[in-house]
């Protein structure tokens, strides 16, 4: 053996012997100061644990995490009174359940080693996802439209980066928030992963790529969002945060397993998205003047409806911030805080532990709040307690699940609130839906079609029969029609659209509502007595905003009916047998189930003025709609082919100008009905799967509104 080998191995003997008096030093100061001692070389490192602090902070603070499991988070540290050391401790502690282990160099350098298998990771602070300032300034300067999203993703893809993963976590978060986009679609196909993000409530193709790097983003994604990694047969949620400009990004992720892998959706909520304020909003001035007085009064009820993505909570929230001022006490109970607003006490409801809507209701009267938001009143305690801490000196802020703002008051009676108790109660019901506002860098002005142009003057033809100032928005029913769209540029994002605004209607308890509600009003019994209120509706307000060129014809169409001669028109059939029933030989009346199911329920309603045959109508067109509303996808023509029967059988007996109380020869508006239910049994045999409750709902209305309560 030569003497340079017995130097290594003397050197080897020395250096082993200097390692176990570090670990027996280490393990004595250990046990003086009483804090768990650990030898990290028999001890697995999770990379997880490691990557929540980046690899400089850690040789810098002479600190490593080990493990993690939940909040629970096991830190392996030199000595726990450096000043780094503190600080780190410190940040951490705000986020997990922090466990110290004393360790000596020789384990520390086990764990730094084990960086070179994180790919890169920059870490997480704390539940925090830190993206590099740089890269995300120059991801801003270099992305205007998705295209450039595409492209650079795919440059990446292309690279052989040791944190490619990163840099691709940083395109997609980086480019989501300069692009505005809400929400982030990551969905595994058969042969390729689609991405789309949803920028102003459109999705939007971005980009297809491989299933291997899929895979290591869905990694990624699910160890940031404290997901378990080998469970890819169930549905998991969690969540992260994005540092980012000085301020903290929330995404709330969902997985769920799908037929070539697993689909996750990650839901980007920048608080710059809500600092839009109420002015923004889009509501028209009449009604803006009339809410700005009800949210500064000491007490009251506001309810906004809308169905979900209408911008309700956006709406809420900016209600809140008006009327904030360290002088009032405000508490929310959310499902869940989308947003956290500052000097506003929200809290989150948990229905593991029975902290629901109600009790949460409970608690925060107990807390002696000024002002309360209830995320939404679901059932009759809630609606109770909502109405009653409205009327015992606060302001009750909430939704409701109902299609227009006429439909708040007979949900609420529906859900057993007293009449006489939700007149003093109850001050504004307000409906919103959504639209994309044309961009205005490449607006364009086109004609409008003939069918286009004939609703538009219907509805400002109507708006003007019912004493609305519609001259106060510049508009007539007699004004030349000119729509406007968006040729598509840069600015947004080739779509021709850019941000969204709210099309809202509102009804407020005034005395002619107040004596209404004893009579337990239908919809359209509200909605009619509201016209005299001189607001503008739904459907109006969208109509004023396509001709003063803020959004598209196509926009408001799509969420509001614009034709209103679909039903009450007359048609031309000059005879009752010119109509054909369709497929069902039998009719409501002489169905015995049916009559006795719906009479058992409505033995009350058979004591109006009104005819047994139309009670029966009504009630079986109401149970229908609500099937649909709750469950489109029921095949509905059966049912539809009975309701047309029905009518038909009314409308030749001896009795139909008694039943339908009509006088002789002002039957069309029946035989129309019919006729429509005859277009709506062809539609449900073409597409089964589409809902109809709207359209029952109207031809329901329709037949109210021409009897005699």
């Amino acid at each position: 053996m030569s003497l340079s080998d017995n130097n290594i191995k003397q050197n080897k003997k020395i250096n082993l012997i200097k390692e176990k008096e570090e670990e027996s030093f280490v393990k004595r100061i250990a046990e003086k100061f009483n804090i768990p001692y650990v030898d990290l070389s028999g001890t697995t490192i999770e990379t997880d644990a490691l990557s929540i602090l980046s690899e400089e902070e850690s040789r810098r603070a002479l600190i490593a995490g080990f493990k993690v499991k939940g909040k629970d988070l096991y830190l392996a540290v030199k000595s726990p009174r450096l000043p780094e050391t503190k600080k780190i401790i410190a940040r951490l502690e705000k986020k997990y359940n922090v466990g110290l282990h004393l360790v000596s160099m020789k384990s520390l350098e086990k764990a730094w080693k084990r960086y070179a298998d994180v790919s890169g990771a920059k870490g997480t602070k704390g539940g925090l996802l830190d993206i590099d300032e740089e890269n995300i300034k120059r991801i801003s300067e270099t992305i205007k439209i998705n295209s450039d999203v595409k492209e650079q993703f795919l440059s990446v893809l292309k690279g052989n980066s040791l944190r490619k993963t990163s840099s691709l976590l940083e395109i997609i978060f980086g480019s989501a928030i300069k692009t505005k986009s809400s929400d982030v679609h990551i969905e595994a196909q058969e042969t390729k992963v689609r991405m789309r993000y949803r920028q102003d409530g459109v999705l939007q193709d971005i980009v297809d790529f491989d299933h291997i790097s899929y895979a290591k983003l869905l990694s990624r994604i699910k160890l940031l969002s404290g997901m378990k990694l080998t469970d890819n047969s169930n549905a998991q949620d969690g969540r992260f945060t994005i540092d980012y400009d000085n301020k903290e990004i929330e995404v709330r992720v969902s997985v769920i397993p799908s037929a070539y892998g697993e689909s996750f959706v990650m839901r980007i909520l920048n608080p710059d998205r809500i600092n839009v304020g109420i002015e923004g909003l889009g509501i028209e001035p009449k009604l803006f003047e009339i809410l700005m007085k009800e949210i500064q009064k000491p007490n009251g009820m506001i309810l906004t409806t809308g169905p979900t993505g209408s911008g309700k909570t956006t709406t809420l929230y900016s209600f809140l911030k008006k009327v904030y001022s360290p002088k009032v006490k405000i508490l929310t109970i959310e499902d869940p805080i989308e947003y956290h607003l500052e000097g506003i006490s929200q809290t989150q409801i948990n229905r593991s532990k029975n902290y629901t809507f109600l009790s949460g209701l409970r608690a925060a009267l107990r807390q002696d709040p000024d002002i309360i938001m209830v995320g939404e009143i679901r059932d009759n305690e809630t609606a109770e307690i909502a109405v009653n801490a409205s009327l015992t000196g606060h302001l009750v802020l909430s939704t409701l699940h109902t299609n227009g703002a006429a439909g708040v008051i007979p949900r609420l009676l529906d859900l057993g609130v007293s009449p006489q108790i939700l007149a003093a109660a109850l001050s504004v019901s307000i409906a919103q839906r959504l639209v994309r506002k044309v961009c205005q860098h490449c607006k364009y002005e086109v004609e409008p079609t003939k069918e286009q142009e004939e609703m538009l003057r219907n509805i400002l033809k109507e708006a003007e029969s019912n004493n609305k100032k519609i001259s106060d928005y510049g508009m007539s029913s007699n004004q030349k029609i000119v729509l406007t769209e968006g040729k598509g540029c840069e600015e947004c994002n080739g779509t021709g659209y850019k941000d969204r605004i709210g099309i809202f209607e509102a009804i407020i308890t005034d005395e002619l509502i107040e004596e209404l509600l004893n009579k337990k009003p239908s919809e359209q019994e509200v909605r009619n007595v509201a016209k005299k209120q001189g607001l503008l509706n739904m459907r109006e307000d969208g109509v004023i905003k396509i001709l003063n060129g803020t959004t598209s014809f196509s926009e408001v169409q799509a969420v509001i009916d614009m034709d209103i001669s679909n039903i009450t028109q007359v048609y031309e059939k000059k005879d009752i047998n010119d109509i054909k029933p369709l497929k069902s030989e039998k009719n409501i009346i002489d169905d015995v189930s049916i009559k006795n199911e719906i009479t058992n329920k409505t033995d009350s309603l058979l004591k109006d003025k009104n005819s047994t045959e139309i009670i029966l109508l009504i009630e079986y067109l109401k149970k229908l709609e609500n099937e649909q509303f709750i469950n489109p996808e029921i095949d509905a023509s059966e049912k539809i082919a009975l309701l047309q029967n029905t009518i038909l059988d009314l409308l030749k007996s001896k009795q139909a100008e008694n039943i339908f109380n009509i006088k002789k020869g002002t039957d069309k508006k029946f035989k129309g009905l019919a006729d429509e239910l005859e277009k709506l049994y062809n539609e449900q045999q073409e597409n089964p799967r589409v809902d109809i409750s709207s359209k029952i709902k109207s031809i329901r209305e329709e037949i109210e509104k021409h009897i005699e309560k």
